[in-house]
C-alpha cells in the first residue's frame, strides 16, 4: 500500500537529505508499505491543509507545527494518538514535547522534534573582535557594537512579516515577562500584548536596528533563508534564532563547521523555554494507520533522531536520545541545551485564534522598523487586535 505524506522540511537543507534518505530506506524494506511524499513550504502549511479539509483529501498523515495543534483539532483532521500508539511508547517522549500537541488531555500529534531557542554566533568573529558570549540584554546590545565595523554587523534579526519573524521576536517577548494570552481559573482569557512588559521588548528589538546600528540593512525584508546567509557569510556575527540554523548555516558552508557558538537568548524578567517544534499528525479517516505508525516508529527511533539532531540542529523529544552525550558534546548546541534544561518550560496557550499571533506581531515590530508607528503606538494596536482574540474566546 501506499502512504501519503506532506512535509515541509523535505523542501529545507539539510533536512531534505536526511528525511528522503529516511523515507527511502523505509520504503527498501519490503514490508508492503511505501510512503509517498509531497513538500509544501512551512509557511505554506496551514493554508495548504485549510484547503485539502475542506475538500476531504488530506494525506494518510502529515506534518505541522505544534503551535497549530488547536486549529487542527478545530478542523477535525487529526487522530488521538493514543489509539494508534500504546502508552509505552508514547512514555518514551519527554512530557514536555508531548504536552504540546496535548488538546483537553488528548494527545493529538507526535513530536518530532523540538527547536530550542537562542543566539548562534561566529566563534571566529568573536575571538577576532575580543567578544565574549553576553549574558544580559545591554552585553548584547554592547557586543553588537563591537561587531558592527566596516562591512560587519552585530546580529542579524528576521524582521519579515511571517512566522518565522514572528517566531522569532517571541523568544524575546517571552523573557521580557510577557504572556501573550493566560487563562484563569475562571476559564476567561486575558493578555499582555500591549502592555509595559510589551512596549519595552519592542523597543529593545527593534532598537538594535533603528537606534543602535547593528543590523544589516533592509531588515523588514530579511526573513529566515536571508538572515542564515548573513551570518554564513560573515556579514552578521549573531543571529537569534532556533538550533535548527546550525544545520542550516553548515550546509551552506561546510567550513563553519567548528565556528559556531550558542548562548541563551539574555534573561531580562525571566528565563523560558518556549515549547516549539513539529510533529506528525495522523489523518482520522485514514485507512492505513497502522502503516502510518510503522513509518513514524521508524523515523522517530532513538539512532534517527540523533542523527537528525547532529545534521540539522532540532533537537530530539525523545528522552533517551535527549540525554545521549553525543548531543551534549556539540558545542554548536551547548546554548539551546543549556535552556532545555535551565529554563522554566513556556506552555503555548490553546486559545483560538492563537494562530493570528505572527501577524500581530509582525505588523507590530515592521512598523516601529520602517517609522510608520512608534513602539507605544504599534504595541497599542497589536493590543486591540489580541483583545479581540481574546473577547472571541471568552464569549464562546
Amino acid at each position: 500500500m501506499t502512504i501519503k505524506y506532506i512535509s515541509s522540511t523535505i523542501l529545507e537543507s539539510p533536512e531534505k537529505t536526511f528525511e528522503q534518505q529516511a523515507i527511502d530506506d523505509f520504503n527498501a524494506q519490503n514490508n508492503g508499505v511505501k510512503v509517498e511524499v509531497e513538500g509544501v513550504a512551512a509557511n505554506d502549511l496551514m493554508e495548504k491543509y485549510t484547503a485539502l479539509a475542506a475538500s476531504n483529501s488530506m494525506p494518510d498523515f502529515y506534518m505541522a507545527d505544534m503551535k497549530n495543534t488547536t486549529q487542527l483539532v478545530d478542523m477535525g483532521i487529526t487522530e488521538d494518538i493514543s489509539t494508534v500508539f500504546d502508552e509505552d511508547y508514547l512514555t518514551q517522549f519527554s512530557k514536555d514535547s508531548l504536552s504540546g500537541y496535548t488538546i483537553d488531555g488528548t494527545v493529538s500529534g507526535l513530536p518530532w522534534f523540538t527547536v530550542a531557542q537562542g543566539v548562534v554566533y561566529r566563534t571566529d568573529l568573536f575571538e577576532k573582535n575580543g567578544v565574549k558570549p553576553p549574558t544580559t540584554w545591554d552585553e548584547l546590545v554592547d557586543a553588537a557594537k563591537k561587531l558592527t565595523h566596516d562591512d560587519q554587523y552585530g546580529i542579524a534579526l528576521v524582521g519579515s512579516k511571517d512566522a518565522s519573524g514572528a517566531g522569532r521576536f517571541q523568544y524575546v517577548i517571552r523573557n521580557y515577562g510577557v504572556d501573550e494570552f493566560t487563562q484563569g481559573s475562571d476559564g476567561k482569557w486575558t493578555t499582555d500584548i500591549g502592555g509595559e512588559d510589551y512596549v519595552k521588548a519592542l523597543t529593545a528589538f527593534t532598537d538594535l536596528d533603528t537606534k543602535d546600528g547593528v543590523v544589516p540593512p533592509g531588515v523588514t525584508e530579511t526573513d529566515y533563508s536571508s538572515a542564515v546567509n548573513l551570518l554564513s557569510s560573515g556579514q552578521a556575527a549573531m543571529l537569534i534564532t532556533g538550533s535548527n540554523a546550525i544545520g542550516a548555516i553548515t550546509s551552506k558552508v561546510p567550513d563553519l563547521k567548528g565556528k559556531l557558538g550558542s548562548f541563551m537568548i539574555p534573561e531580562v524578567s525571566r528565563n523560558v523555554f518556549s515549547q516549539n517544534g513539529f510533529g506528525f499528525y495522523i489523518n482520522p479517516q485514514s485507512e492505513h494507520k497502522d502503516a502510518v505508525a510503522k513509518f513514524l516508529e521508524f523515523i522517530v527511533s532513538k539512532k534517527k533522531s540523533i542523527e537528525f539532531s547532529q545534521l540539522t540542529g532540532r533537537l530530539p523529544t525523545l528522552t533517551d536520545a535527549m540525554n545521549d552525550s553525543s548531543i551534549g558534546k556539540d558545542e554548536a548546541l551547548g546554548g539551546f541545551m543549556e535552556q532545555i534544561k535551565t529554563a522554566e518550560p513556556f506552555i503555548l496557550p490553546t486559545i483560538n485564534g492563537f494562530g493570528e499571533v505572527n501577524d500581530i506581531h509582525g505588523e507590530a515590530y515592521q512598523s516601529v522598523f520602517t517609522g510608520t508607528a512608534t513602539p507605544e503606538e504599534a504595541a497599542a494596536k497589536a493590543a486591540q487586535r489580541a483583545q479581540e482574540i481574546v473577547d472571541e474566546a471568552n464569549n464562546e
